[in-house]
Order: C-alpha cells, then sequence, then structure tokens
C-alpha cells in the first residue's frame, strides 16, 4: 500500500470509528461514509464492500496486531505472561471502542454482530500457541483442541460482553483475574499473583 492509500485508509478507519460509536454501524450509509472520511464514493469500495465490512476489518487489524506483538514466537515458559498481556491489551482495545462492542456484542446487533470477528481473534490466537506448542491442552484429536479453543474463545466474549454492561471505568485488571479463575488450570493465565478458585 502507498502512502496515498496509506492516508485514505487513515481517513476511512477514523470515519467509520466515528459513526460505529455515534450510532448502529447497519445504518452507516456508504455515501454517509464517503462524506465524513472526505472521500467518493467508490474509493469505499476500494476498500470494503459495506461500512459494517470497513469496521470489521478496521477491528481486526488493531486486534491482529496484537496477537503479533504478544505471541508470535513465544515460548512455553513465557506462554502466561504472553496469555495475561495479550488479553489485557485486547480488553483496553474494546473498552477503548466501547460503544462499538457494546452495541455489536448486543442481542439485536444482527448483520453488524461482532461476536464472530472477537470468536474468531481468539480461536485464533489460541491456535496460533498451540500450533508453535507454546500451550499443551488436554485434547485427544483435533476436534478436542478445536472445542477447547472455541469455549476459551466465547467464554472470554461472554465475559466482556457482561463486563461492558459496567459504567466507565471499567476494571481490566479485574476482570482478568476473574477470568482467570474460570478457565482450566491448565490454561497459562496465571501470573502477578492471580490464583484459580476451586
Amino acid at each position: 500500500m502507498d502512502a496515498r492509500q496509506e492516508k485514505t485508509l487513515a481517513r476511512l478507519t477514523a470515519a467509520i470509528l466515528d459513526l460505529a460509536t455515534a450510532g448502529s454501524v447497519a445504518d452507516v450509509s456508504v455515501s454517509a461514509l464517503a462524506s465524513a472520511a472526505g472521500v467518493h464514493r467508490s474509493t469505499v469500495y476500494t476498500y470494503a464492500p459495506s461500512p459494517v465490512d470497513l469496521l470489521q476489518r478496521v477491528l481486526r487489524t488493531e486486534l491482529d496486531r496484537l496477537r503479533e506483538a504478544y505471541l508470535v514466537g513465544v515460548a512455553p515458559e513465557a506462554a502466561a505472561t504472553a496469555v495475561r498481556g495479550v488479553t489485557r491489551a485486547v480488553l483496553q482495545h474494546v473498552d477503548a471502542h466501547d460503544a462499538i462492542y457494546r452495541r455489536g456484542l448486543g442481542a439485536e446487533s444482527g448483520s453488524s454482530s461482532l461476536h464472530a470477528l472477537l470468536s474468531e481473534h481468539f480461536e485464533g490466537s489460541i491456535r496460533l500457541l498451540l500450533d508453535q506448542h507454546s500451550v499443551d491442552v488436554p485434547a485427544a484429536d483435533d476436534i478436542e483442541r478445536r472445542t477447547i479453543a472455541r469455549y476459551l474463545a466465547d467464554g472470554t466474549i461472554g465475559a466482556i460482553d457482561v463486563w461492558l454492561g459496567r459504567p466507565r471505568p471499567r476494571d481490566v485488571d479485574e476482570l482478568l483475574d476473574l477470568i482467570a479463575r474460570l478457565t482450566p488450570a491448565w490454561w497459562p493465565d496465571r501470573v502477578d499473583g492471580a490464583s484459580p478458585v476451586r
């Protein structure tokens, strides 16, 4: 991507985040997005087929950067610190975009739901840890490994959804400690004194 394209994407990113914070992204037209970004309608389609898709692309890019920064190449002995670090960073990302995620994880989010996006992100992070042998899980086969990844991913999303219902400021570390108490003892997310309740 050249400098001009990067500048255009930055303008579209800022515009879609502003519009999705103000109201449902499902109600944002391509024309409204183009106007807010100061670009032509056809330019929007160069980057995404719809405002919903652009929002998901923007959020996915932020999440993917966090995964790469914390989890790629992590050694097994550093897995707990890495998992807790990336989970904290994802919670901070969600909190920074709280209006978007509260609306996108809600029961009435419809086609603009962000549940699948977060589930895909968490599952991808867990699969990365398993594939690079940073973490070992008690699974008999690949189906069980996928089941474990999905269970951990969607359970975490459920906790985030409830947490977003709290008034700001929300305590990221409080939720991290709760998630650590809820996850299986073999999952590496207990550092800095967090301990499971059994």
